[in-house]
C-alpha cells in the first residue's frame, strides 16, 4: 500500500525549493490532473490527481483533546507559558580616587549582584508537572464537496483571538484567571492576585503556575484557493509521486503548471 501523506500549505509550496530539487516532476503530474469548474467528487476520479478551487468554509471546528474543548474555528493554538525563575547578574563598577602631594591613586571596584526575577517562559514540552504546551489543532473545512484539514488550513484563514471564559474552565476543570483588563487564562492552580502585584520574594509563591490562551482562525477562508492532490474519498492528499499544492486565488491548470517550472 502506498504511504499517503498531509502535509501543510507552507511546506507545500515551497518544499521543492527549499532542497534545491527541481519542480519538473509536479509539472508533468499536472500536465495529466483533472481540472474540476466545480468541486464535486466523481467516484470515476478516485486515486487520480485533481484540481479544485474555491472558498474554504467551516465544517468541523478543531478540538483540545487534553483539555475537553472544542471551538468554532477550523484550527486552534493552544499557547502554554510557565512562571519560571530566572536568575539575573547585575555588574556594577565603582572607581575611587586618591590623591595626595606627592602622586594620585585609582582604584576601581567590581561588584556582581544576583536578584531572582519571575517571568512567564513559553513551555514547549509536557512534564509531569506542567502536562500541556504549546500546540495546534484542526479541524475540517469545506471547498465544495472536498474535506480539507491539517496544516493546510493554516494559511487560509485570517487569525482570531479566542477569549478564555469562565465556561472554558469549568469544562476543561482548570481555573480562571484574568488580571483587571488584561487576557483572561486558564490556569493550572489558584492565582494569587496579591502575590503576582509584589515584588519577587511573593511572586515566588506563584512560580510553576501555567497559564492558557488559545488563538484560532475565521470560519470562513479569506478568498478563494486553488488546490491540487490526489482525491481519496472526500479529501485530497499527497503519495509518493506528488505533494498536494495550494495557492491563493482562482488558477487555471496551465497556471498551476507554471508555477511549477
Amino acid at each position: 500500500m502506498k504511504k499517503l501523506l498531509y502535509i501543510g500549505l507552507g511546506a507545500l509550496m515551497c518544499m521543492s525549493f527549499m532542497s534545491g530539487c527541481s519542480n519538473e516532476k509536479a509539472a508533468n503530474a499536472l500536465k495529466d490532473a483533472i481540472y474540476l469548474e466545480k468541486p464535486v467528487i466523481d467516484k470515476a476520479n478516485e486515486g487520480k490527481l485533481v484540481i479544485i478551487h474555491g472558498v474554504a468554509k467551516l465544517s468541523k471546528g478543531a478540538q483540545d483533546p487534553d483539555l475537553n474543548l472544542r471551538f468554532d474555528s477550523p484550527c486552534v493554538t493552544r499557547e502554554v507559558q510557565v512562571l519560571t525563575a530566572q536568575k539575573k547578574t547585575t555588574t556594577t563598577t565603582t572607581t575611587n580616587s586618591k590623591t595626595t602631594d606627592k602622586n594620585a591613586n585609582q582604584t576601581t571596584e567590581t561588584k556582581k549582584t544576583t536578584t531572582t526575577e519571575y517571568v512567564w517562559k513559553d513551555n514547549n514540552t509536557k512534564t509531569d508537572r506542567n502536562p500541556w504546551k504549546n500546540e495546534t489543532f484542526y479541524g475540517e473545512a469545506k471547498i465544495g464537496d472536498f474535506t480539507i484539514t491539517g496544516s493546510t488550513l493554516n494559511s487560509m484563514f485570517n487569525n482570531k483571538r479566542i477569549d478564555v471564559t469562565r465556561d472554558m474552565a469549568n469544562k476543561s476543570g482548570l481555573n480562571f484567571w484574568k488580571q483587571g483588563l488584561s487576557r483572561a487564562f486558564l490556569t493550572n492552580r489558584r492565582v494569587v492576585e496579591r502575590f503576582m502585584q509584589s515584588g519577587s520574594e511573593l511572586r515566588a509563591q506563584n512560580e510553576g503556575i501555567s497559564r492558557i490562551a488559545f488563538n484560532g482562525k475565521e470560519k470562513v477562508a479569506r478568498g478563494e484557493y486553488t488546490i491540487a492532490g490526489i482525491q481519496q474519498g472526500d479529501k485530497l492528499i499527497s503519495n509518493k509521486d506528488f505533494r498536494i499544492q495550494c495557492y491563493s486565488g482562482v488558477l487555471t491548470k496551465d497556471q498551476m503548471i507554471e508555477k511549477n517550472k
